[in-house]
């Protein structure tokens, strides 16, 4: 199983000679477990570098060094690989064999005593897949739980109940890389069933994929405590945030917002919402008749006999369409958000007005926002190894 061994792996006992791990991260959970993972790796003599996906992807990833095993790492979206993800493993290099391993950060909870996992879905498996026909040899598939954030829909879980999520992922993820190290593959009955339960609601993936995705890119504004410091739109990790306005400089999210709730989490003021109110409005004035042939014809067309050529061809006229709309209308909110008390109107009828923010607690922005290119993790010399060991 292990024929990826150069000699330096063969002497250190590893199986492969260093590691190259690539996430997405938005309030730094991803970002956390890749750098537990730098640092199991940096314990077994191994060299680790590590980058964001999209600083990897405008700089043309490269075919990774003889003996080099790959980690791809990314939270899940709505039970699935987010676009950006997917986008990078379409566009990797050829694996020509090489190793390769996929980690998906969940949306984990916990109420009283009781932990509740997150539920990956299709997401590991979809970039297996990807990965597995570009010619990488996928060792194993990880859903890790990490707090919930998004807390554009629900609040940010207290610090105990994020430090106990916290503290029961790192082993986990430090036993599936060492165990993927050690020439083992690592693909579990639950994370099998976690795909099976992922395939049963792919049709809410593909509805996020194709729609939902820029519809939650429009809900998000900033009420009247922003400074238009422009912190949000520096620390964007897709560039997609724009700081508009001559006067007075407010954040205009794009439809490439990819909801990672980054600004949302890491705003000083705690000013940057999601607009409840709004959403309701937006929803039934641009998007209900594409949603309605998504739950209809779409899911046939995916699973079952096709509808007619003619609802198929209303579709993709209209789907445009109704991306338009969404840009025209957003275009319009934003105008009017700029009046103080309108402003102030749709501040107050947002939950997240009252909700507690969320970012991985040792987590800083400066964390996640370092300069392009890939961070080398040295390996440690040989008698700190054997120390540790």
């Amino acid at each position: 199983m292990n024929t990826d061994y150069t000699d330096e792996g063969r002497k250190s006992g590893n199986s492969a000679a260093a590691l190259r791990l690539f996430f997405m991260s938005g309030t730094g959970n991803t970002f956390r477990v890749t750098q537990w993972l730098a640092e199991a790796a940096r314990r077994r003599g191994l060299a680790a570098g590590v980058a964001d996906i999209e600083t990897a992807r405008r700089g043309k990833l490269a075919p990774l060094a003889a003996g080099a095993l790959l980690g791809v790492l990314m939270p899940t979206h709505a039970f699935t690989a987010p676009w950006p993800v997917i986008r990078f493993a379409l566009r990797a290099p050829r694996g020509r064999g090489a190793p390769a391993f996929v980690v998906a950060t969940r949306a984990g909870t916990k109420f009283g005593r009781i932990n509740f996992p997150g539920f990956e879905g299709t997401a590991c498996y979809l970039i297996a897949l990807l990965l597995a026909l570009k010619g990488w040899r996928v060792r194993g598939v990880l859903g890790l739980d990490l707090p919930s954030n998004w807390i554009a829909a629900h609040p940010g879980l207290n610090a105990a109940c994020v430090a106990d999520i916290v503290a029961k992922a790192r082993p986990k993820a430090e036993r599936f890389l060492a165990d993927v190290l050690d020439g083992h593959r690592r693909f579990s009955a639950g994370s099998l069933g976690y795909l099976a339960l992922g395939l049963l609601v792919a049709q809410v993936s593909l509805g996020y994929l194709l729609l939902g995705r820029f519809l939650l890119a429009r809900l998000f504004f900033a009420n009247n405590r922003c400074t238009g410091c422009g912190l949000c739109a520096r620390s964007c990790p897709f560039g997609v945030l724009r700081m508009r306005g001559r006067r007075r400089a407010r954040p205009y999210w794009t439809d490439a917002c990819e909801s990672c709730m980054r600004c949302m989490g890491f705003c000083p003021e705690q000013a940057i919402e999601a607009g409840h109110a709004w959403a309701v409005l937006l929803y039934f004035a641009v998007t209900l008749p594409f949603a309605w042939w998504l739950l209809s014809a779409g899911a046939q067309a995916a699973f079952w006999p096709a509808p007619a050529a003619g609802s198929r061809l209303v579709c993709w006229v209209q789907y445009p369409l109704t991306l338009l709309a969404l840009a025209v209308a957003y275009a319009g909110f934003w105008l009017l958000i700029r009046v103080r008390w309108i402003n102030a109107l749709f501040a107050a009828t947002t939950f997240t007005r009252r909700w507690r923010r969320y970012h991985e607690p040792d987590t800083v922005l400066n964390d996640l926002c370092r300069p392009n290119g890939i961070a080398e993790v040295p390996a440690e010399p040989a008698a700190t190894t054997a120390r540790a060991s």
